[in-house]
C-alpha cells in the first residue's frame, strides 16, 4: 500500500510505475486521504461483490415478507 502526497508528475509515474499488484496507490492531500488507485481486476472484483450482497439483502427481504405473509394466512385459516 502507497501514500503519495500531491508531487510532480513525473514521481506520480515513477511511483505507480514500482507499485505491486493488488496493493492500491493513495494519494493524499495535506495528509487526508483523497484518491484511490486500484488494479481493475480488484475493482471489478469489488462491484462484483457490491451486486452480490444487494441481491442477498434483497432476497433476504423478499423472503421475510413472503414468511410473514405466510404466517398471518396460515394464523387466519387454521380456525
Amino acid at each position: 500500500m502507497l501514500y503519495l502526497q500531491f508531487q510532480p508528475l513525473a514521481v506520480c509515474i515513477t511511483v505507480l510505475r514500482d507499485a505491486a499488484v493488488g496493493a492500491p496507490v493513495f494519494l493524499t492531500k495535506n495528509g487526508h486521504g483523497r484518491y484511490a488507485i486500484l488494479d481493475i481486476q480488484d475493482f471489478e472484483k469489488t462491484q462484483a461483490t457490491i451486486r452480490l450482497m444487494n441481491e442477498l439483502a434483497k432476497g433476504r427481504s423478499e423472503n421475510l415478507s413472503l414468511t410473514g405473509l405466510a404466517q398471518s394466512y396460515s394464523l387466519t385459516n387454521n380456525s
